[in-house]
């Protein structure tokens, strides 16, 4: 019951966040400049060498059709389908709400682009790295190595985004909406996904 409360909530906030975005597209939330101005780093070297964490590399059409395959060669079927699935689940939740919101993006690398709102990173990065966490959690058997893996790989989420703040490429909100709208596809890929094992 009370999961089921905290997804209501997320999914109303979520919701909530990605219109006021989309009505104030070219308006920043309170505190990210202030926040971003602490973050950025000014120097070009530095910045170019942050926005190299990209996780658009890993979630690309390529990258996932491989990792289905190489679940199906191992006859993980549901594992190979979710993986797939994510490929449109992305597109909903980072593509669609960009096209809508238009943010100009900050100071930075990829300064006078737009596309800013929410970041594609962030929701990726909780998204395809979450729900690795959760494989993680189900399959691995020795407790330090799942633990230590979960921990790995929830720090590369947050890094991620702290990452695109250094580099200047995103606003901070950005981050939030897409850590939020990570988080919703993540809950409906794992229901999804038990959904699968049980037929």
């Amino acid at each position: 019951m009370i999961a089921k409360v905290g997804i209501a909530i997320l999914a109303l906030a979520t919701v909530v966040l990605f219109a006021i975005a989309a009505v104030h597209n070219n308006d920043l939330f309170w505190g990210d400049r202030t926040i971003l101005s602490y973050l950025r780093i000014d120097d070009t070297a530095w910045q170019r060498f942050f926005a190299w964490f990209d996780i658009r590399g890993v979630a690309g059409v390529s990258p996932i059709l491989a990792i289905s395959i190489v679940f199906l060669v191992f006859r993980k079927r549901p594992e190979a389908l979710i993986y797939l699935a994510m490929l449109p689940i992305m597109g909903f939740t980072i593509v669609l709400p960009k096209a809508f919101v238009n943010r100009p993006r900050p100071e930075g690398a990829l300064e006078g682009f737009t596309d800013s709102f929410p970041s594609g990173t962030a929701t990726a990065s909780v998204l395809l790295l979450g729900f690795s966490i959760y494989l993680i959690g189900e399959s691995v058997v020795p407790r330090k190595l799942r633990i230590g893996l979960q921990l790995a790989l929830g720090m590369a989420i947050v890094l991620l985004g702290l990452f695109r703040m250094l580099a200047g490429e995103h606003w901070p909100s950005d981050l939030v909406g897409g850590y939020m709208a990570g988080a919703l596809a993540l809950v409906a890929t794992i229901w999804a996904y038990r959904k699968l094992k049980q037929h």
